[in-house]
């Protein structure tokens, strides 16, 4: 019988430290995000304040909490989490 040839993953796959579930984000956090859907922190790199805001069991508390958890040393590799405004512009750019 001739063995097969590995299997290819036709999309590339994220880095695990990119997952919720391994960031410093508190789990209460993680959980209300989940549930929304969201399961990588890259994801949230790319969501304004607003958006955030938009989901259930997250209020301005949880934006600072996702926000501060990357300003924090989280060294993963994962894009940093910068604030943005509703325009989409990261905060303090001019």
């Amino acid at each position: 019988m001739a063995s097969r040839p590995a299997r290819t993953m036709s999309k590339r796959r994220a880095a695990s430290s990119d997952m919720l579930a391994r960031s410093k984000i508190p789990v209460w956090i993680v959980k209300a995000l989940l549930s929304s859907g969201i399961k990588r922190v890259s994801k949230l790199a790319l969501m304004t304040d607003d958006e955030l805001l938009a989901l259930p069991g997250i209020g301005k508390r949880a934006v600072e909490l996702i926000r501060a958890s990357r300003s924090n040393g989280q060294s993963d590799g994962s894009r940093e989490l910068t604030p943005r405004d509703s325009s989409g512009k990261m905060s303090g750019d001019g």
